[in-house]
């Protein structure tokens, strides 16, 4: 199993898509820490202090969950995309393992990007407040809080687009059905259905209870089971699809 999960770490370490995503999350990262530092103080915002460094690191850790959505998706489909897949099936001929496999590797790669874009605007959030005189603390309860949910989520939001990838297999239709399943059909359920509080026991607000907890959604606990109850049915249903359904 492990060197089938050093197999899918390495074909997702092919795809040059992942790397212009980090360097574009990295810059969104350094343009939002230079938002929260240049503009702290006008308009409502706090001012600079040693306990804004939680907030800074925080502004993109719901980009990072969908990136691992991203990924998962990208992983699965990239399979059929490329119609690889029946030379995978034939190396490894349980497609149980090969699924399962993919279902971890996505995990944990959606789990080091949230790191290295966490770590590096940590760095440069630190480093920038040093420079106006102010010393924060990396071991602020807050920031721990942060990046336990960022890298939750981005894990949680992983093993999520290998479910759906391994259900739609199409690539472009599993990113539209993504898309609009988020921008529209959520809200669309909602509405139809007239029942406000619905909407926290959707993926997206699941996922959210854990990058962006407070208001009237879950606790960061119920988010975690919530979505991981999401990634688990969609990692079961696809992974018996890819099983059952003929590769051609």
């Amino acid at each position: 199993m492990i060197r089938l999960i050093r197999a899918e770490l390495t074909k997702l370490g092919s795809i040059r898509l992942i790397y212009g995503m980090a360097a574009g999350m990295a810059a969104f990262a350094l343009l939002t820490v230079f938002a929260g530092i240049a503009y702290a103080g006008q308009e409502g915002t706090p001012p600079l202090s040693a306990d804004r460094l939680p907030a800074l690191v925080a502004a993109p850790v719901t980009l990072l969950s969908g990136a691992a959505l991203l990924l998962g998706i990208l992983g699965m489909t990239g399979e059929f995309r490329h119609q690889t897949v029946t030379q995978t099936f034939l190396v490894t001929p349980d497609r149980g393992r090969v699924v399962a496999a993919k279902l971890v590797a996505c995990s944990l790669a959606g789990i080091a990007l949230a790191v290295t874009i966490l770590a590096f605007t940590a760095a440069v959030a630190t480093g920038w407040l040093a420079a106006e005189g102010i010393t924060p603390s990396l071991l602020d309860a807050r920031f721990g809080r942060v990046l336990l949910g960022a890298v939750l989520a981005a894990g949680l939001c992983g093993l999520v687009g290998v479910g759906v990838g391994a259900l739609v297999r199409s690539q472009v239709a599993a990113l539209v059905g993504v898309a609009v399943w988020v921008l529209l059909v959520e809200g669309l359920l909602i509405s139809l259905l007239n029942a406000p509080s619905l909407g926290q026991w959707l993926p997206s607000a699941a996922a959210a209870a854990l990058t962006n907890p407070g208001g009237g959604q879950l606790s960061r606990v119920a988010g975690t089971l919530l979505l991981g109850g999401y990634a688990l049915a969609l990692a079961l249903v696809g992974t018996r699809l890819v099983v059952r359904r003929d590769i051609t």
